[in-house]
């Protein structure tokens, strides 16, 4: 069974997909590499990523803590992650969380992912991660790796800044469906400002990057979200009625049942709760 799959970015990133419909970048500077997130923890994606680095050795960073970014922490001894996701990322891979995570996948898109023995599954990691701080750089050698904290889908999120490559590994903080459906997230109010601080650093790169589905968005993906975030804050929005894994919530913007893109054209999207807004 290949859980895993490597793809070419640039010379010094590579984009490592796996199932259902996630993936990791792992970016290799002249001395060091990190490991950007672990996704569902299951597998041995350390053995792989050991295989492609070829002793070279690596860092770990977890953008947030949810299931399909931090269930495979446990593997790895470097590890790190903001502390305000410290508590998320216990409750939210544990191995009964990602059963569940993955029989809504099943359900939604018959025959796209394999079924798990027991033994596949990584632990929930209960060991502490090394704090990840806003501003915070690592250094891997002619490739300088940036955090920039946008709290929004999660209190603790952070963008990833590839300085010299000029990248934003945006992952799940802005795209074209952003989840703001529980009591992790912030209020839509709250992320609206942290993606207009966002697009402060707009200046210093050219390509964003994702973790999920086509991985890749046009850099006008940040102000469109900042625009839909105007639009719910002042209930312009088309207010859609939707769910997502049995939570009843609003798509801000209308989408093609078929390509769940926005009909407009436009590329960033919004799933949020009424009651989250303010």
């Amino acid at each position: 069974m290949v859980l895993f799959k490597r793809e070419k970015i640039t010379p010094a990133v590579s984009r490592i997909r796996s199932t259902p419909d996630v993936c990791m970048y792992l970016v290799e500077g002249n001395e060091r590499a990190a490991l950007i997130d672990t996704g569902n923890g299951v597998g041995d994606l350390k053995g792989y990523v050991e295989e492609l680095l070829m002793g070279k050795p690596y860092d770990v960073i977890v953008t947030h803590g949810h299931v399909d970014h931090a269930s495979g922490a446990d593997q790895f001894d470097r590890v790190y992650m903001s502390e305000l996701d410290y508590e998320l990322s216990l409750s939210h891979c544990t191995v009964e969380h990602r059963k569940s995570s993955f029989a809504h996948w099943r359900e939604m898109f018959p025959g796209t992912m394999p079924e798990f023995e027991e033994e596949d599954f990584i632990p929930v990691r209960t060991r502490p991660y090394l704090p990840l701080s806003d501003g915070q750089e690592f250094d891997l050698g002619g490739i300088t790796l940036r955090m920039i904290h946008t709290p929004g889908h999660t209190q603790g999120i952070m963008v990833v800044l590839d300085v010299e490559e000029r990248i934003a590994f945006f992952g799940d903080a802005c795209g074209v469906q952003v989840l703001m459906l529980a009591q992790e997230t912030t209020t839509i109010e709250m992320y609206q400002k942290s993606l207009k601080r966002l697009r402060s650093f707009a200046d210093q790169y050219d390509r964003v990057l994702r973790n999920h589905g086509t991985c890749e968005s046009p850099c006008s993906v940040l102000d469109d979200n900042i625009e839909v975030c105007e639009k719910i804050l002042t209930g312009t929005d088309d207010a859609v009625p939707a769910s997502f894994e049995d939570v009843k919530c609003i798509r801000a913007m209308e989408t093609d049942p078929k390509s769940r893109k926005r009909v407009d054209g436009k590329e960033g999207n919004i799933l949020y709760l009424p009651e989250r807004i303010r």
